[in-house]
This record gives structure tokens, C-alpha cells and sequence, in this order.
């Protein structure tokens, strides 16, 4: 019998009533003594046999069936580590008392330490591969849920865009008409109305194009074409200025020159249009001082949108969520104004984010960035 094993055969019921112990003192009346005695035991059994590679013991074979067992109970991974750590602790005190040359000691002291360590790494890895199975699987759920719920709105923005569509093609055809029977000269201020009806029709075209973004039918998408950054600016205020006035809103740019960019022009300028409107629906809570701040600048090979309201903070609640579809802080809102902002911004190969506290809300678009050859 080698001192290793006359050691555990005489002193296992010292070490496992040590353990016990220190267990019971640690995490009082949480486990069952004669359950934790019998672990106990289990382990010295697979500890002690050192000649036995651990994988090819007999108790480790059932190592699965235990660690499940203890997963399923909820025993906390930490608790485990302290067990191991408390085990440790009484081997060492029971092992210093043992008669046995200094060199021996040391030999049963490292044997036995990487033999615990091993054994511990083992069961760490069983809980790791189990928690990580449990993350990947509530993963899939939601990703699952959420295409199902992308699905729906794609049925729904389809049939909607369809029944929107049929009385817009009928209105435009009747405005065409009525520019044909128009004549030649005079009747300017008829005209400029009829500007204003073609201006609107292709707004309310492109959120129709917006809202098939979540339809999985295939939609003519526009074209990517070279723009200035600061001209689409330019394009969108020359849509919002009238609410800007009306609001009375403080408008300041801060615009670098130069930043040409890669996108479909009508589709991003309904993006900013979208971020614009929001900032002054924000701005609405508060009495005066409403300030609007439009800053375009670059970083690297990117090309930056950054809009700026001093109005409140979006709600805490929504914030991790804010760009999902039907997720708004307005009590009329419909929570697809972002989501749609997102798809386009993502579908131009570019990213949009926010920053929001008590003192001011900004959302960033970033580009990728033409650069002079």
C-alpha cells in the first residue's frame, strides 16, 4: 500500500468531517450534512486512487450524472469553487499531523493538489459548456421571436403599402392631368400647389418604400449614388425649416466641408428627415430654449451625422430596445420611425447610434467615407 493510500484509508473520515464542517459554517443549514458526507467520500475516492488516471476512474465516469445533478439544483458555481477550496484546506490540516518523511509529504501534497485542480477544472467545464448551451439556446429564441415579429410587420407593411399605394397611383394620375389642361402661361399659383402635391406624393412614396423595408418581398430599391453629406443637409432642412419656425427652435450647423459619401440619396435624407422631426417632437416638452444642433464631420474613414436636441432624456425603459419596431416614448407614435431609420442606415453599409441624458439627446449616423483618389 503506498503512503498515499494509507494515509486516506486512516484519516478520510478527518478530512470529510473537517470538510463538513467548514461547509456547514460557510453556508449554514443550506445543505444536507449526510448528502454533503457522502460527496465527501466520492471525492477521496477519486482524489486518493492517484495511480488511476482521473479520466479512466470509476467514479469520474459518473462525474456527469453528479455535475448535472448539481446544476439542476441551482448550486451555485461559486459555492462549488469553495467547497473545493474548503476540501483543500482540510486535507492540508489533517496531512500536517501524517508521519512521514519531509520528501514523501511533498510528493502527496503536489499529487494530490493536481489531482483536485484537475477534478475542479473538470466540473468548472461541465458548467461552462451547460450555461453556455442554455445562453446559445435562449439566443436562438429570441433571434427566433424576433424574425417571426419582423415576419408580421413585412405581411402587414406589404398589404398596407398595397392599399396605400392604389389611391396615391389614381391621385398622381389626376394631378398629370390636370398639369396637361393647365395653360401654357399664368395660372402660377396652381402650379406651385401642384409642386407642392408631387413633393409630398414622393415623400409619402419613400416611407411607403420605408415600411417595406420589413417586408421579405423584394422592393426597387434606389440606386447608390456619390453625394455631398452637407448638400443632404441642406436637401432635408429645406423640408423641416417650416416646423422649425413654427416651433420656434434654434437651429445651429457645424458642418466640415468636403465629406462625399456612397448612398441613396432619397432614402438617407428620409432618414434624417425622420431624426429632425423627432428632435423637434423632444423639444415640444420644453417651455423655451429649444436648440437643434446639426454637426457633419469625419473620423478615419468615416463620415459623421450627428443631431443634437436639448430635450429630455429618452426613458431608460426603452433605451436597450429603441431601434426595434413598435418601441417609441411618444404617446402617438407609431415605433417604426427608428427601426426603419436603422434599416436604411445599415442598408447604405453605415451604423446609427444614440447618447441621451438629462441635458441633451444626440443620434449619430456614420458613413463610410469617399476618399479623393
Amino acid at each position: 500500500m503506498s503512503e498515499i493510500e494509507r494515509f486516506f484509508e486512516t484519516h478520510q473520515d478527518t478530512i470529510v468531517a473537517n470538510w463538513i464542517h467548514r461547509m456547514d459554517m460557510a453556508y449554514h443549514r443550506q445543505y444536507n450534512l449526510d448528502a454533503l458526507r457522502l460527496r465527501g467520500l466520492f471525492f477521496i475516492d477519486i482524489i486518493a486512487d492517484i495511480h488511476i488516471p482521473i479520466e479512466q476512474h470509476r467514479r469520474y465516469k459518473g462525474y456527469e450524472q453528479w455535475c448535472e445533478e448539481l446544476f439542476q439544483n441551482n448550486i451555485p458555481i461559486n459555492h462549488i469553487l469553495q467547497g473545493s477550496l474548503f476540501f483543500r484546506e482540510a486535507f492540508l490540516e489533517t496531512i500536517s499531523e501524517f508521519d512521514v518523511e519531509r520528501s514523501e509529504l511533498v510528493r502527496i501534497i503536489a499529487s494530490v493538489a493536481s489531482r483536485l485542480d484537475a477534478f475542479v477544472l473538470t466540473i468548472y467545464q461541465y458548467f461552462w459548456d451547460h450555461v453556455r448551451g442554455k445562453i446559445e439556446q435562449q439566443n436562438k429564441m429570441i433571434e427566433d421571436m424576433h424574425a417571426d415579429k419582423l415576419n408580421l410587420i413585412g405581411k402587414m407593411a406589404s398589404s398596407m403599402a398595397h392599399e396605400i399605394r392604389n389611391p396615391l397611383t389614381t391621385i398622381n394620375g389626376f394631378v398629370a392631368l390636370i398639369r396637361k389642361a393647365l395653360p401654357a402661361t399664368g395660372q402660377d399659383a396652381v402650379k406651385k400647389y401642384l409642386d407642392i402635391i408631387d413633393h409630398e406624393f414622393q415623400n409619402i412614396e419613400q416611407q411607403i418604400k420605408g415600411f417595406l423595408s420589413f417586408s421579405r418581398k423584394p422592393i426597387a430599391d434606389e440606386e447608390y449614388t456619390s453625394a455631398q453629406l452637407n448638400l443632404l443637409i441642406e436637401k432635408t432642412l429645406l423640408l423641416v425649416n417650416p416646423l422649425l419656425l413654427n416651433e420656434n427652435i434654434e437651429l445651429n450647423l457645424n458642418r466640415q466641408d468636403g465629406l462625399q459619401i456612397l448612398i441613396q440619396e432619397a432614402s438617407v435624407i428620409q432618414v434624417f428627415s425622420n431624426l429632425l422631426n423627432n428632435a423637434i417632437d423632444a423639444l415640444r416638452e420644453k417651455k423655451d430654449d429649444r436648440r437643434i444642433v446639426v454637426q457633419t464631420y469625419s473620423e478615419d474613414t468615416h463620415a459623421y451625422v450627428k443631431i443634437t436636441n436639448n430635450g429630455p432624456e429618452i426613458p431608460r425603459e426603452i433605451q436597450q430596445k429603441l431601434f426595434d419596431p413598435f418601441v417609441t416614448g411618444k404617446t402617438d407614435g407609431t415605433g417604426l420611425g427608428l427601426a426603419i431609420c436603422k434599416q436604411i442606415v445599415e442598408r447604405n453599409n453605415g451604423a446609427i447610434t444614440f447618447e441621451t441624458s438629462r441635458d441633451a439627446t444626440s443620434f449619430i449616423v456614420r458613413f463610410s467615407r469617399l476618399m479623393e483618389s
